[in-house]
């Protein structure tokens, strides 16, 4: 048929520019995705870490003061309620984890 094909040709070009850049619009938005939220999980990890060391000075030594932690490029701010403990943080948007502290 064809004797000289020494290359691609147009409509090859055109149909592999057109999955590579469709691999990338797939590929690159789940990726910052996931990126985002192995960050979130990881911050709500450390949250609930921080919460467990402030709760643990008020249950042991009584001691019931609201502070913040920084910790990486995240900041922890530690507030106490009535009776309950609550740890704020932001990545994307703000998030509270609360606990209770109940008196024996």
């Amino acid at each position: 048929m064809f004797r000289n094909n020494k290359g691609f040709s147009t409509f090859e070009m055109l149909f592999s520019c057109h999955l590579f850049l469709f691999a990338a619009l797939v590929l690159v938005p789940s990726f910052e995705k996931l990126t985002i939220g192995k960050e979130e999980l990881r911050a709500k990890l450390e949250a609930y870490q921080i919460l467990h060391e402030y709760m643990n000075k008020a249950f042991i030594e009584g001691q019931n003061e609201s502070s913040t932690k920084k910790r990486g490029e995240i900041t922890y701010e530690f507030i106490w309620g009535q009776e309950k403990g609550c740890v704020s943080y932001k990545v994307q948007k703000k998030k509270t984890i609360c606990f209770r502290h109940l008196e024996r």
